[in-house]
């Protein structure tokens, strides 16, 4: 029986509280970093909420520019084909390829002549990921068949999440906002088969938000979806999840000689591999097609702005938009990025 943490409390007593400063950096709409990170994406995850509870998670793929803002609380879905009601809730992680960052955007769907999410919110959400998994330089082996897989007990599925080094985790809070987190690590250590029903899937430094391990405190269903380079093949997983501080757990998850402080466990009660066009439509692992980072919005300004333009009029806020600097922040996240990633 693996425990679980089933509080507040016990979860940041075991992860950390979350920094306000990390909160800052998330505002309300598409301000023109946005707009210009989301005009070069090519690929995002969408991770929408249906009538019964149970949570999805769905490609959207085609040249940059295909995720069209409309307004700046309005982002087209071209593509979307999760069967859905107006309103239902939706998290967004968009992709540049090639750019270490993703964009993360949450809201709600509208239906409407074409599905769009109506904007609550966007932030950016650190490289750590991305850095970890190597999702832009490294090609995977080649795997054996495993479209159609259903079951954890195929070889071909355990094949499959030991080649991963990526994985977009959809959930929900209590309130019925929506979010789709990124993990990463090398290929082999992030996602583990603890039995035939049951994943595990480490937590690392990243953005410091929390924002599915809170989520789950709530509201227990998430939805995995599974990436493995040069494959246009993916596993999405769904089920209802828990967070573990499980030393058995953890330790299976250990990379570097570092255990991670929390892992996620999903019961897994839907599996299926299938082949995503969004990935071949995006020419997701095509290098000549990835982005030029220097032509794209410098992360750390990106934040500095976010901090900026955050809504937040707390002392605290106004003490930290008053000593933030881009400076700072390139020194900062670069100490991190080198000393942090597990």
């Amino acid at each position: 029986m693996i425990e679980v943490l089933t509080d507040v409390e016990a979860l940041e007593s075991c992860v950390g509280e979350r920094p306000a400063s990390s909160m800052l950096k998330s505002i309300r709409y598409l301000d023109d970093h946005c707009q210009a990170l989301l005009a070069a994406s090519t690929f995002a995850v969408a991770g929408v909420v249906l009538d019964d509870g149970t949570i999805c998670a769905a490609g959207l793929g085609g040249d940059p520019g295909h995720l069209a803002v409309t307004g700046p609380t309005a982002l087209a879905l071209p593509g979307l084909a999760v069967d859905a009601p107006d309103g239902a809730p939706v998290g967004l992680l968009a992709f540049v390829p090639g750019y270490r960052e993703t964009l993360r955007v949450n809201g709600r769907l509208r239906r409407g002549p074409a599905p769009h999410l109506e904007v609550e919110e966007a932030f950016l959400h650190c490289a750590k990921a991305l850095i970890r998994s190597r999702l832009w330089t490294e090609t995977s082996p080649a795997l054996p068949s495993a479209e159609g897989a259903a079951s954890l007990d195929d070889p071909a599925v355990a094949a499959l999440l030991d080649a991963c080094p990526f994985v977009a985790l959809a959930s929900c809070d209590e309130a019925g906002a929506a979010d789709v987190s990124p993990k990463g690590d090398p290929a082999g250590s992030l996602v583990r088969i603890v039995d035939g029903t049951t994943l595990a899937i480490a937590d690392r430094p990243g953005n410091l938000r929390t924002d599915t391990m809170h989520n789950l405190l709530g509201r227990d269903r998430l939805s995995l979806l599974a990436l493995v380079p040069g494959s246009d093949l993916v596993l999405e997983a769904r089920g209802r999840a828990a967070v573990t501080a499980d030393e058995r757990v953890r330790a299976a998850l250990e990379v570097r000689g570092k255990v991670p402080k929390a892992a996620i466990v999903l019961a897994v009660e839907h599996l299926e591999v299938r082949r995503e066009p969004a990935i071949t439509r995006a020419g997701l692992w095509d290098r000549s097609r990835h982005a030029n980072p220097a032509a794209l919005p410098k992360a750390t300004q990106v934040w500095v702005d976010h901090v900026q333009r955050s809504e937040d009029t707390s002392e605290m806020a106004e003490m930290v938009r008053g000593v933030l600097t881009v400076d700072a922040m390139d020194e900062g996240i670069a100490q991190d990025y080198e000393q942090n990633l597990y």
